[in-house]
């Protein structure tokens, strides 16, 4: 397996100590640099070639760096504290790879960035569905797509929208789990999208 060099910019070095030992646990990850700032950043940018970068964009010129780090080739993955829709938006509008929360479990934080590097987008699921939310999610943005889908697809598409796991949608439908990931399988082809994430971007990105 392919090692994935991580750099870490954070604030705060008991968080960064942290996400270091998390790193640690993965076989394919390798941590190449700390740093506090964005000047930081772009010094390990130069120095040590990381093909992901976790960054708190709450640091001074947070967006800025995020924009800059992407147009260098490097992966940019916020983790931050920050939860609100302004935040999240901003960071994807820079070119953010990724948006994650500092709550996160270290085994989610793994599995994320091999999604990143592996050249899919992660966003942490409450902030995905959040993020539609907020912009108004109406039938209107999905009429073309709704054309093409069944009405089960169609209600698979709204609730994973609103954020409900596999188990959620299941209850609210009636159907089993297994029937559940059978219907998403077919709707992801339909979409031309590989997960649910790529779903929900595409239902509030898309204009139609």
């Amino acid at each position: 397996m392919q090692e994935i060099r991580i750099a870490v910019i954070d604030p705060h070095p008991i968080f960064r100590q942290g996400v270091i030992r998390t790193l640690a646990r993965s076989d394919c990850m390798t941590f190449v640099g700390e740093g506090t700032t964005a000047a930081d950043a772009r010094q390990l940018a130069s120095e040590n070639a990381p093909d992901i970068m976790l960054v708190d964009i709450a640091i001074r010129d947070g967006r800025a760096l995020t924009a800059e780090l992407v147009k260098r080739g490097i992966k940019c993955v916020i983790l931050t504290t920050l939860d609100d829709v302004l935040s999240v938006s901003n960071a994807l509008a820079a070119g953010a790879n990724g948006y994650i929360l500092k709550g996160v479990s270290g085994l989610e934080l793994i599995s994320a960035l091999r999604t990143i590097d592996a050249g899919h987008p992660y966003v942490t699921a409450e902030l995905a569905a959040r993020l539609l939310i907020g912009d108004s999610f109406v039938p209107k943005r999905v009429a073309k797509v709704q054309a093409a889908l069944t009405y089960r697809e169609q209600q698979l598409l709204e609730h994973i929208t609103k954020g409900y796991t596999n188990k959620e949608i299941a209850h609210k439908l009636g159907l089993t789990v297994g029937t559940t990931k059978v219907y998403l399988t077919h709707l992801f082809k339909k979409l031309q999208v590989r997960s649910r994430l790529e779903a929900v971007i595409l239902a509030k990105d898309q204009t139609f």
